[in-house]
């Protein structure tokens, strides 16, 4: 007689906070590459993402972007994104006309 299968392992899901994190790499190398406003309004947009996906999913499903409470990691979070997104608007910068 021989043992049945094993069940399949379920899907893998990718970490919110390596989409994240990857997004403020990319807003940062745009920085680097001489576009520092789109770069940095990128990095925004990566963490505002962080906010929004903190504040729709399950703690279960939102991985490591779970660090206290609800209302503080998406306040924290956004508070970041705008921040950035204000600096990225109000700072000259040279050449800009």
């Amino acid at each position: 007689m021989t043992a049945p299968p094993d069940p399949p392992a379920p899907p893998r899901r990718v970490d919110p906070l390596l989409l994240v994190v990857a997004g403020v790499a990319v807003g940062i190398v745009v920085t680097t590459l001489r576009q520092p406003r789109i770069g940095m309004y990128v990095v925004a947009a990566a963490l505002a993402a962080g906010a929004l996906v903190r504040l729709l999913a399950r703690p279960r499903d939102a991985g490591s972007l779970v660090v206290r409470s609800r209302q503080i990691d998406v306040v924290v979070l956004a508070a970041l994104a705008a921040a950035i997104a204000v600096l990225a608007a109000v700072t000259p910068l040279r050449g800009a006309g």
